[in-house]
């Protein structure tokens, strides 16, 4: 699915998963390009760095088929944390 979508001309990898999450309703979508997403994990995780797309995927495939639930805790433990939106 995601690689149908990115098929289409100006639509990334991060776009689609998106899409896939809050459009479709996808419970195993996870946008790990997500910089509020990386930025969560490396706080909850206690990591030296942002993980990079490839590292959160990695990180994240323990949380499948859920993965959409586990970007919504992030999306709100980093909305906690930094006291800003993860996602608009």
């Amino acid at each position: 699915m995601v690689a149908t979508l990115t098929a289409v001309k100006g639509i990334g990898r991060w776009t689609a998963e998106i899409y896939a999450m809050f459009a479709l309703g996808h419970s195993d979508a996870f946008a790990a390009g997500d910089l509020a997403l990386q930025e969560a994990a490396r706080l909850l995780f206690d990591l030296s760095e942002r993980p990079d797309e490839r590292r959160l995927r990695a990180l994240a495939a323990p949380w499948s088929p859920h993965r959409a639930i586990a970007a919504r805790a992030l999306w709100g433990y980093y909305h906690m944390v930094k006291e800003r939106e993860g996602i608009t």
